[in-house]
């Protein structure tokens, strides 16, 4: 936009205007954005600033003194936004210069004459080395203002071609940035060596451990991809099949240590860290048209609302499922492994001097028999919004009990079902 302006000005300039002063203005507030940029740019990389300055809203100037003072380098750090002229091939530069011809006088009166044999009044066409106007122009004037033309055609493409190219760089940098940190929604990948053979084979008989075949049946039971943050757990599984709570906590710890200081802080904190879509504190929409119209922001205003919505989404499934079996509220990663204990995921193995040993069982549950065991339990709406939820997310079906039968539940229930409960054809025929 400001490459933009200093073309219209100098355009207006150029048309028997004197607009060296709006000019001079314009490259003054030029340089203040450029340096409010910088700025911007030092205090989002929480440089050291010295604390001499006063404890009110920082200028420009006082943010670079405070930086310098302290010791840091304001030289280093780069604004990610760039009010420079866009980055376009030198030789269509060129080809334009060459095409261009300086003019005796660009307000010089045209040396052609018209049908009353009078002197034209018109001026000049400028940036040929022209001596006539458009309409008195000779054939090699006439040629060298199509070349010019053509020059300055292909001048204005490239610049536009070169600021598109900006803005969609500008959008990725700022998805990097600001759309993926820190949530995450991928789902915990299957591990890669129970998958490289069969686990059982025809002639030999069992090909895998006692420990990889439950894995697998951990993942064909659909556990996974419906328990948040389920990929830590099973990582720590991974490293140590048969430990304690305490263990498989400080394990998990250990492969963030940056996040994590100790198992116990692991255990408290919220099976949903990491995944909430960062709070990035824009503008609603419609507050601010110019930051709305910018490619970047629009760009990120999406990716922002996806994630939003496939973390609320995620989270109200998951909380009605877990009510669905007739279980508390799980909010730290402590209360999901209490849950997978509960569930029978994770089976007794022995015990130590500090606590029971737990292992995966040899053949967990599916979430389709845990609510169909505990559904009589618990009132039907909440019972016909997990079983939503869970065709919803494509859990795995449990081989020996069709989802119709699970269903059945809602319409056999004792409990009359609410609005919020009724099951449509669809569903009672899946």
């Amino acid at each position: 936009m400001s490459w933009e302006i200093r073309n219209i000005l100098q355009l207006i300039n150029g048309m028997r205007l004197n607009l060296s002063e709006e000019l001079h203005v314009y490259r003054e507030a030029c340089d203040m954005l450029l340096n409010a940029a910088h700025a911007t740019a030092i205090m989002e990389a929480r440089l050291p600033l010295a604390p001499a300055w006063g404890s009110g809203v920082p200028r420009v100037r006082s943010i670079f003194a405070q930086a310098r003072e302290a010791g840091s380098d304001p030289a280093e750090v780069v604004p990610d936004v760039e009010l420079s002229q866009p980055r376009i091939n030198p030789q269509i530069s060129r080809d334009v210069e060459a095409a261009h011809r300086e003019d005796p006088d660009r307000h010089a009166q045209c040396a052609g004459t018209t049908l009353k044999r009078e002197r034209c009044a018109k001026t000049i066409v400028t940036g040929i080395g022209s001596a006539h106007c458009a309409a008195h122009l000779t054939p090699v004037e006439r040629q060298r203002r199509d070349e010019l033309r053509a020059a300055e055609e292909r001048w204005t493409q490239a610049v536009q071609e070169a600021c598109e190219e900006h803005r969609v760089e500008l959008a990725a940098a700022w998805i990097i940035r600001y759309g993926t940190r820190p949530h995450r929604l991928e789902q915990p990948a299957a591990p890669s060596r129970p998958r490289q053979v069969s686990p059982i084979d025809g002639c030999s008989g069992p090909t895998l451990g006692e420990d990889e075949q439950a894995m697998l049946a951990l993942y064909s039971s659909g556990w996974p991809s419906l328990c948040p943050r389920s990929a830590e757990i099973i990582r720590s599984l991974l490293d140590c099949p048969r430990a304690t709570i305490g263990r498989l906590a400080e394990l998990a710890a250990a492969q963030v240590p940056e996040r994590w200081s100790h198992g116990e802080e692991w255990l408290q904190s919220s099976i949903w860290d990491g995944i909430q879509p960062p709070d990035l504190n824009l503008p609603p929409l419609g507050h601010a048209p110019e930051l709305d119209e910018h490619p970047a922001v629009q760009e990120l205003r999406r990716h922002v609302n996806v994630s939003q919505r496939a973390y609320e989404n995620w989270q109200a499934g998951f909380g009605v499922f877990v009510e669905a079996c007739d279980d508390p509220p799980i909010d730290t990663m402590g209360d999901l492994l209490a849950f997978w204990q509960d569930l029978g995921i994770l089976v007794p193995d022995g015990h130590e001097s500090d606590g029971t040993i737990w292992r995966i069982a040899p053949l967990p549950p599916s979430a389709w028999r845990v609510v169909y065991s505990r559904g009589p339990l618990v009132p039907s709406h909440v019972l016909a919004a997990a079983l939503d939820w869970l065709l919803e997310c494509e859990a795995p079906q449990d081989p020996d009990l069709p989802p119709r039968e699970v269903f059945n539940l809602i319409l056999t229930s004792t409990k009359p079902p609410t609005p919020e409960g009724i099951v449509t054809t669809a569903q009672a025929t899946c």
